[in-house]
Protein backbone atom coordinates (compact mmCIF):
# COMPACT_ATOMS: atom_id res chain seq x y z
CA UNK A 1 0.00 0.00 0.00
CA UNK A 2 1.84 2.99 -1.48
CA UNK A 3 -0.22 5.42 -0.21
CA UNK A 4 -0.45 4.65 3.87
CA UNK A 5 2.11 2.91 6.18
CA UNK A 6 0.75 0.42 8.38
CA UNK A 7 1.37 -1.05 11.65
CA UNK A 8 0.43 -2.46 14.83
CA UNK A 9 -0.05 -1.17 18.00
CA UNK A 10 -1.12 -3.74 20.44
CA UNK A 11 -4.55 -4.27 19.18
CA UNK A 12 -5.00 -0.53 17.25
CA UNK A 13 -3.95 -0.85 13.69
CA UNK A 14 -2.55 2.45 12.75
CA UNK A 15 -2.13 4.34 9.40
CA UNK A 16 -0.28 6.97 8.70
CA UNK A 17 -0.40 8.80 5.30
CA UNK A 18 3.11 8.84 3.06
CA UNK A 19 1.57 12.01 1.25
CA UNK A 20 1.54 15.33 2.56
CA UNK A 21 -0.75 16.71 0.09
CA UNK A 22 -3.59 14.26 -0.79
CA UNK A 23 -5.02 15.77 -4.16
CA UNK A 24 -5.18 13.94 -7.12
CA UNK A 25 -8.06 11.62 -8.02
CA UNK A 26 -6.09 7.88 -8.73
CA UNK A 27 -4.51 8.74 -5.27
CA UNK A 28 -7.84 9.08 -3.21
CA UNK A 29 -9.49 6.17 -5.58
CA UNK A 30 -6.32 4.37 -4.43
CA UNK A 31 -6.82 5.87 -0.77
CA UNK A 32 -10.09 4.53 -0.52
CA UNK A 33 -9.46 0.75 -1.87
CA UNK A 34 -6.75 0.44 0.54
CA UNK A 35 -9.27 1.75 3.41
CA UNK A 36 -11.56 -1.11 2.53
CA UNK A 37 -8.52 -3.29 3.33
CA UNK A 38 -8.12 -1.38 6.22
CA UNK A 39 -11.40 -2.86 7.29
CA UNK A 40 -10.88 -6.41 6.88
CA UNK A 41 -6.99 -5.71 9.29
CA UNK A 42 -8.67 -3.94 12.12
CA UNK A 43 -11.68 -6.42 12.01
CA UNK A 44 -9.68 -8.98 14.20
CA UNK A 45 -8.72 -6.00 16.90
CA UNK A 46 -11.94 -3.66 16.31
CA UNK A 47 -9.60 -0.49 16.55
CA UNK A 48 -8.36 1.69 13.88
CA UNK A 49 -6.49 4.56 14.30
CA UNK A 50 -5.74 7.15 10.71
CA UNK A 51 -2.84 9.28 11.84
CA UNK A 52 -2.89 12.60 9.84
CA UNK A 53 0.94 13.74 10.85
CA UNK A 54 2.61 15.22 8.02
CA UNK A 55 -0.87 16.06 5.98
CA UNK A 56 -1.26 19.49 5.32
CA UNK A 57 -3.63 19.53 2.74
CA UNK A 58 -6.50 17.20 1.55
CA UNK A 59 -9.02 17.16 -1.43
CA UNK A 60 -12.91 17.38 -0.42
CA UNK A 61 -13.10 13.91 -2.13
CA UNK A 62 -10.69 12.75 0.35
CA UNK A 63 -13.06 14.15 2.80
CA UNK A 64 -15.73 11.35 1.23
CA UNK A 65 -13.60 8.64 1.62
CA UNK A 66 -13.61 9.10 5.20
CA UNK A 67 -16.94 9.55 5.53
CA UNK A 68 -17.37 6.18 4.04
CA UNK A 69 -14.96 4.68 6.28
CA UNK A 70 -16.57 5.90 8.86
CA UNK A 71 -19.78 4.18 7.89
CA UNK A 72 -17.80 1.14 7.89
CA UNK A 73 -16.22 1.22 10.50
CA UNK A 74 -19.44 1.55 12.30
CA UNK A 75 -21.00 -1.21 10.08
CA UNK A 76 -18.28 -4.03 11.09
CA UNK A 77 -18.02 -2.60 14.92
CA UNK A 78 -14.53 -1.24 14.61
CA UNK A 79 -13.81 1.29 16.56
CA UNK A 80 -12.44 4.22 14.48
CA UNK A 81 -10.55 7.78 15.74
CA UNK A 82 -8.47 9.89 14.04
CA UNK A 83 -5.83 11.86 15.19
CA UNK A 84 -2.98 14.73 14.04
CA UNK A 85 -5.12 16.91 11.87
CA UNK A 86 -3.05 19.86 11.28
CA UNK A 87 -5.17 22.77 12.04
CA UNK A 88 -5.63 24.20 8.53
CA UNK A 89 -7.23 20.67 7.60
CA UNK A 90 -9.26 20.48 11.23
CA UNK A 91 -11.02 23.71 10.03
CA UNK A 92 -12.42 22.18 6.88
CA UNK A 93 -13.34 18.79 9.24
CA UNK A 94 -15.47 21.65 11.58
CA UNK A 95 -16.70 23.73 8.78
CA UNK A 96 -18.49 20.36 7.41
CA UNK A 97 -19.15 19.39 11.08
CA UNK A 98 -17.42 16.50 10.25
CA UNK A 99 -15.59 17.24 14.02
CA UNK A 100 -19.23 16.06 15.35
CA UNK A 101 -19.19 12.50 13.33
CA UNK A 102 -15.57 11.51 14.02
CA UNK A 103 -13.43 10.86 16.92
CA UNK A 104 -10.51 12.99 16.58
CA UNK A 105 -7.88 13.31 18.83
CA UNK A 106 -5.06 15.67 19.26
CA UNK A 107 -2.39 13.44 18.47
CA UNK A 108 -1.11 9.72 18.50
CA UNK A 109 -1.21 9.23 22.39
CA UNK A 110 -4.35 11.08 23.17
CA UNK A 111 -6.37 9.09 20.31
CA UNK A 112 -3.98 5.35 21.63
CA UNK A 113 -5.06 6.42 25.43
CA UNK A 114 -8.91 7.07 24.53
CA UNK A 115 -8.81 3.78 22.82
CA UNK A 116 -7.95 2.06 25.88
CA UNK A 117 -10.61 4.60 28.31
CA UNK A 118 -7.38 5.90 29.71
CA UNK A 119 -7.61 9.90 30.14
CA UNK A 120 -5.90 11.64 27.27
CA UNK A 121 -2.90 13.96 28.37
CA UNK A 122 -3.74 16.67 25.93
CA UNK A 123 -7.30 16.93 25.64
CA UNK A 124 -10.05 16.04 22.93
CA UNK A 125 -10.61 19.14 19.84
CA UNK A 126 -14.10 19.51 20.40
Amino acid sequence: MANLAIQERGDVVMVTFTQTRILDENTIRTIGSEFANLTLEAAADHKLLLNFAGVDFMSSAMLGQIVRLNKQCKNDKIQLKLCGICPQVLEVFKITKLDKLLDIAADESAALAAFSGAPAKKGWFR
